[in-house]
């Protein structure tokens, strides 16, 4: 029997080759979703990886080690040398301590700098003047260091380990001075290389710091210093094969945390990242599977059928010599099995399933289903009677409409499940719903053909007339209907649901960045930002500085932006506002009453008249802001005293200071009131806290009365070069009692001047404020979380311009990187699989056409040729049978993607929520199949007259 089957292989080889070739593409539909999965594995690592935050990637290991007692600095680095082993990773090691001015007996917070340690610093800088560190006593400075300290290169400075008293709320000295020579200023060679770690390149933003190498740290006396091993991963340390070696390297680790010794680290939550994203992509992918294997079924069914029914008269005639059953059957699968076989190995080597974890278990369920459709198709087509394989009759079902009741029964309760509970059976919803608006068409298909073909013969149209009868009364046109419409119907709303997908990723990555390009920046102050900013682009078409401004209680969320450049530079999604963003910068930046008030010279005098003080502890000082863009500080005269006095105090300010505020420092409790007489102010006009009065004193000077309340700020008085509200661009309304915190955290008087839908980078909650006149009504300077907008079109140099400019620049994300971070997502990457599946379902349809019409039977139109039928009329027959059959799944797919995607696509993942999709990528999508099945159709059906 098998040398039988052999030679039926041989003498029919082009259907066992059909069939062979049917099951290789249903092996690799079902393989397509591991090797899928397998490489979207690896891809969301590399994004999550790419797009990590550097704590979320690094690992930080820190100690304080004491001079005396406690852990020893030998004893934690032997500790960390055998702690900080974790697989594919390198480490740095760095050390650091507070230090004051030798000639200081007592500082404060601000005067303190930092000695670091940091090993290889020389390696991953570059110097911009001097040189970097060769021997003992010297040091070197980043550059926004030396610009705050005013060191050059060959300067000497003199340090003191510093420790802070409690009892004296200021710093002291820890021992002995060390003397220090600037050998170079230097900056990093590149701020976001991994060996900077999470404390960032030469950051100094909270106090400046001195970078020597480790004999000259050791020439320090200090009580403790902060010891740490910061480990980063090398190329490839995070990867799908080492993910479960890291999880367990990290417990074990944790495990160690002691009082002395702690692992600082987000890495654990990068890992749950991926694990999360991972896990969403194969909750999606297998139901892009199902039905693709059920079209895949479908197809080889049609194939297997028409090569059984070939031979239907042998089969015939082995029934009436007295085979036996078995042998009988073995015939009938033989020949199916043996080219599946060969079929299936084919497929799953063709598309890498023998290095794809999971593929032979996809590939099994394929091959399986085809083994079984193939065996079911056979055995029932030779259990027939011999008298209908003697006379070739096909055996025909009676249970089609039992069969469309339980689709759409099928299709209604996966609907309702999805909407209920997203996930699990449900997802094969849209499936169903178009299986059984397919199902329903093929019953349609033979009564309209039928029609058709009476009004056609009525006309006199007889090409249409018997083109119109094969479909209606040949079961195979039917079947391919379904075929058609179900693979046409899933790349159709596979491209609806790409097409929405990229649509909201492309206005969420929008309003997240804000802006085409985001820099973030470290600057000394604000000014120094607005500064550095404006001079790389004077003309305010590409480059805008942001500061975030600090969270307050039941405020939303807000951004100090430098409002003349906002149309120009932020991105503003259609329809985002009512208000056209370039009136915008009217709005935020309203007249004021005055210019900022200035002062130069290294020394501040103010002549000073008390008439009312019952108080000798009531303190005067004042905020200066130097032009230059160094920070700003606050300079005290001292206490107040009775009667007219001169107070004086020492500033930086020969090259020009703005007046920021004169603060009367009042009790914080409720008191006397002060009055005082400014006989030589800075400027004429001021803006005095709620409940304080100021009038002209003779001579020019201004007298102010200020009440001791309980109220933070009363005794604060301020030049009016800013709004005395500030004005607000914001989504919603403030909080009630009309309080918005400023850049320094406490509470200015703000009003909203605009309501908008939603704003760059804050979305549907949030509110945009000047920056400039937010900064000159703060107290402080501080550029902290600062940022540089950049448009489309800056130039490439910009960078180079901000640096030059005092900036220290580092990351840099644009609105591709956070689209392709959206992009790589679980749940979008597993429905963009459906678009994959539905170009294999409309692969799968075109092969269905090629096996139904290879298959034809074409002995009527011999005898209607024998009767008279003309030949062009008999070649025309099967070309229009075909293409309207093509043109009528057509019609029935977009009615069934239509269908689908109303019942079931607003409660998919991912595509919750959506409306109608864009038209153009499902029609293009829809179009191009219809052409391509039209063209199969045409190929399969034209033969030579």
């Amino acid at each position: 029997m098998t040398a039988l089957v052999l030679t039926m292989l041989r003498s029919r080889w082009g259907r066992a080759l059909t069939v062979a070739l049917l099951t290789a593409l249903a092996t690799a539909c079902a393989v397509a979703a591991p090797v899928y999965v397998h490489r979207v594995d690896r891809q969301i690592v590399a994004n999550e990886v790419a797009h990590a935050d550097i704590t979320a990637r690094n690992i930080q290991l820190s100690g304080l080690v004491e001079a005396s007692g406690g852990i020893t600095s030998t004893t934690f680095e032997n500790l960390a040398d055998g702690w900080l082993d974790a697989p594919g990773y390198a480490s740095v090691f760095s050390a650091q301590f507070p230090a004051q001015p030798a000639d200081l007996e007592a500082a404060s917070a601000e005067q303190i700098s930092r000695i670091t340690f940091r090993e290889g610093l020389c390696e991953h800088v570059v110097v911009v003047s001097g040189r970097c560190l060769m021997g003992v006593g010297e040091t070197v400075l980043s550059v926004s260091s030396a610009q705050r300290l005013g060191l050059r290169p060959g300067a000497a400075v003199s340090l003191v380990g510093s420790q802070y008293m409690e009892t004296l709320k200021a710093y002291v000295p820890a021992g002995d001075s060390t003397g220090l020579t600037v050998v170079g200023i230097v900056r990093p060679r590149d701020t976001t290389e991994p060996y900077w770690g999470t404390s960032g390149a030469l950051a100094d933003t909270a106090s400046p710091a001195f970078a020597v190498d480790r004999r000259t740290l050791a020439t320090f006396v200090r009580p403790s210093e902060l010891q740490t091993f910061e480990a980063y991963p090398t190329p490839g340390a995070i990867s799908v094969e080492t993910l479960p070696e890291l999880r367990e390297w990290l417990t074990g680790a944790k495990s160690r945390n002691s009082d002395t010794a702690r692992i600082s680290t987000d890495l654990d939550d990068l890992l749950d990242r991926i694990d999360k994203r991972r896990a969403q992509v194969r909750a999606t992918v297998p139901f892009a599977v199902a039905p693709l294997l059920v079209l895949a079924w479908a197809v080889i069914i049609l194939a297997v059928s028409a090569a059984t029914r070939a031979r239907r008269f042998e089969h015939g005639i082995i029934a009436l010599r007295g085979v036996a059953r078995h042998w009988r059957w073995w015939l009938a699968i033989g020949e199916t099995l043996t080219a599946v076989s060969i079929g299936a190995v084919a497929g799953f080597s063709a598309t890498g399933g023998w290095t794809t974890p999971g593929a032979p278990q996809y590939a099994a369920v394929a091959v399986l289903g085809v083994v079984l459709v193939s065996a079911a198709v056979g055995i029932r087509t030779v259990s027939a009677p011999v008298a209908a394989l003697l006379r070739e009759v096909d055996r025909r079902g009676s249970r089609r409409g039992v069969m469309v009741v339980l689709v759409a029964v099928a299709a209604t309760v996966a609907t309702f499940q999805l909407r209920g509970a997203p996930g699990g059976v449900a997802m094969v919803a849209p499936a169903l719903v178009m299986l059984a608006v397919a199902l329903l068409a093929a019953r349609a298909l033979p009564l309209v053909a039928d029609r058709s073909a009476r009004r056609a013969l009525r006309r006199g149209r007889l090409t249409g007339a018997l083109a119109a009868l094969r479909l209606a009364r040949r079961p195979i046109g039917a079947r391919l209907l379904v075929v058609l419409t179900v693979a046409l119907a899933s790349l159709g709303f596979a491209a609806a649901a790409t097409a929405v997908l990229d649509e909201r990723q492309a206005a969420v990555a929008d309003v997240q960045t804000g802006a085409p390009v985001v820099l973030s920046v470290e600057a000394a102050s604000r000014a120094q930002l607005l500064r550095a900013v404006r001079a790389a682009d004077p003309d305010g078409r590409f480059a805008m500085a942001v500061v975030p401004v600090p969270a307050n209680p039941g405020a939303p969320a807000a951004l100090a932006v430098d409002a003349t450049r906002l149309a120009s530079v932020a991105i503003w999604r259609r329809s985002a506002t009512a208000v056209p963003p370039a009136d915008l910068a009217g709005l935020l930046r309203p007249p004021v009453a005055g210019a900022p008030v200035l002062v130069t010279g290294d020394r501040i005098d103010l002549d000073i008249t008390v008439t009312q003080l019952d108080r000798s502890d009531v303190g005067l000082e004042m905020t200066v802001a130097p032009t230059g863009g160094q920070a700003a500080m606050t300079a005290y005269f001292g206490s107040l005293r009775l009667g007219r006095h001169t107070y004086s105090i020492g500033v930086p300010c020969t090259g020009g200071c703005r007046v920021v505020a004169v603060t009367v420092k009042l009790p914080p409790y409720l008191g006397p009131t002060v009055t005082l007489t400014v006989h030589n102010p800075p400027a004429t006009e001021w803006r005095l806290a709620p409940g304080a009065s100021a009038l002209s004193a003779t001579g020019g000077g201004v007298a102010f009365t200020l009440p001791a309340t309980g109220r933070d700020g009363a005794g604060t008085i301020r030049p009016v070069d800013a709004p005395e509200v500030l004005p607000v661009v914001s989504t919603g309304p403030l909080p009630p009692d009309g309080a918005f915190g400023g850049l320094d955290r406490k509470a200015v008087a703000a009003k909203v001047v605009a309501t908008v839908d939603r704003l760059p980078r804050l979305g549907d909650n949030g509110a945009f404020v000047d920056l400039e006149y937010a900064d000159r009504l703060a107290l402080d300077s501080d550029a902290d979380g600062a940022e540089v907008w950049l448009s489309a079109d800056a130039p490439q140099a910009i960078v180079d311009t901000l640096v030059a400019n005092g900036l220290a620049v580092g990351d840099r994300r644009t609105v591709a990187d956070a689209r392709a971070l959206l992009a790589g997502e679980g749940t979008a990457l597993g429905l963009r699989f459906y678009l994959i599946a539905g170009l294999l379902a409309v692969a799968l349809g075109g092969a269905a056409l090629v096996v139904g019409t290879l298959g034809t039977n074409r002995t009527d139109l011999r005898a209607l040729r024998a009767q008279g039928l003309p030949a062009r009329a008999a070649a025309l027959v099967e070309p229009l049978a075909a293409l309207r059959l093509v043109l009528t799944a057509g019609l029935a797919g977009v009615l069934a993607g239509v269908v689908a995607w109303l019942v079931a696509a607003g409660s998919m993942p991912g595509l919750n929520g959506t409306g109608v999709p864009p038209p153009g990528p499902p029609g293009l999508a829809l179009g191009g199949a219809l052409l391509v099945l039209a063209v199969v159709a045409l190929a399969t059906t034209v033969r030579r007259r």
